[in-house]
């Protein structure tokens, strides 16, 4: 006679077209994440000018029409203050850099809303299901209006974006991939096993976990301003800045104090230290997950992956610092980050889950 589940085993792993599209919907997004880094750290973020939802899908065609879109960024800050003297194929070179952004940002909206409406004509969701997804796309939209919100204001008086615009786009770009992967995460599994004891369930591993999920968004924020403010060539040395761990007049660079944090020197020291913090509750949080009898296999695996890179993070964060931001090295800075926070969710949603009961099914629209 075959042994009876164990009482945390969970159902097999669904991979229907619903959740493979979401988990290309996600790939999506990490992948226009990093071509933001990108297209940031190459000064080609405020090449083109306007916001052309339809027709800027598709470039400049011929002589004529590269000249005047030339002589457009021509009229902007960056290139008065900074490519004065630029040619045509230099400017050509950065203009397909945020094309390529913009485009990639473009085939993800369509491939939210495409799908989602084959699955409402071939009845794979309801349309009472559907809504959450079409929350997605609508998310989409927003993000795209942040980007060129944020865009636009590099191209009045400085040749430099908002860094609350900035942080503020990459934050809506994980709230985008955080509501993706949950969703995804959730049609993985048809049902949740009913947890053995409430205290176990209601306890540790689940509460730590979403501190730790908090923790890394406030990181990755200061990762933003410290991105928009390039703050990141504040100091080009590590542990001591200017020759102290606590730099003179850290929080005397604006009126208040918390003001102060939001300033090159102070998000620059933020981030180079709470990054340990982050260190430390993922430590506590594999700690806790090893030690419980609930915790599932991929809640265990994730924080044994987070661990690894937390601690790659942190290296390649002073390696930033002391190579004095060398692109490559601060694109891998921003995508490890991105992963951390993946591993974060995961674990979150994996501990969220043991509150779930075998009554209560996934939908399956």
């Amino acid at each position: 006679m075959p042994a009876a589940p164990a009482a945390d085993d969970r159902p097999p792993v669904r991979t229907d077209a619903i959740t493979r599209w979401l988990l290309l919907v996600a790939v999506l997004i990490v992948v226009m994440v990093l071509v933001g880094g990108f297209t940031r750290l190459s000064r080609a973020g405020l090449s083109i000018v306007e916001w052309d939802a339809v027709t800027g899908a598709i470039p400049p065609i011929g002589q004529r029409a590269w000249e005047e879109s030339f002589a457009a960024y021509q009229q902007t800050p960056e290139y008065r203050l900074v490519n004065a003297g630029m040619s045509l194929a230099e400017y050509q070179r950065i203009f397909y850099i945020e094309w390529a952004h913009r485009l990639i940002a473009r085939i993800a909206g369509l491939l939210v809303v495409a799908p989602l409406v084959w699955f409402l004509w071939r009845k794979r969701l309801t349309l009472r299901a559907s809504l959450p997804y079409w929350g997605i796309a609508i998310l989409f939209g927003i993000q795209g209006a942040i980007g060129w919100v944020m865009v636009s204001s590099g191209l009045k008086d400085r040749p430099v974006v908002s860094h609350f615009r900035l942080t503020i786009h990459l934050l809506t770009a994980l709230a985008l991939l955080a509501l993706v992967l949950w969703m995804a995460l959730g049609r993985m599994r048809s049902a949740a096993p009913p947890p053995r004891d409430h205290d176990a369930v209601s306890g540790g591993p689940r509460m730590l976990s979403w501190i730790l999920l908090g923790a890394v968004i406030v990181q990755i924020s200061f990762g933003g301003l410290v991105a928009g403010l390039k703050a990141g060539h504040v100091s080009n040395t590590w542990p001591l800045m200017f020759g102290r761990l606590v730099p003179a007049g850290l929080l005397a660079t604006a009126d208040t104090w918390w003001a102060a944090l939001a300033e090159p020197l102070g998000s620059h020291w933020i981030h180079r230290w709470f990054a340990f913090v982050v260190a430390a509750l993922a430590i506590g949080v594999a700690v806790v997950i090893r030690r419980s009898d609930h915790a599932t296999d991929l809640a265990r695996g994730a924080a044994g992956w987070l661990l690894a890179a937390v601690a790659v993070q942190i290296s390649l964060g002073i390696g930033v610092v002391i190579f004095g931001v060398p692109l490559w090295l601060a694109l891998a800075h921003q995508g490890i980050g991105v992963l951390v926070f993946v591993l974060a969710l995961v674990i979150v949603h994996e501990t969220s889950a043991r509150t779930r009961t075998a009554a209560t099914p996934v939908p399956v629209g």
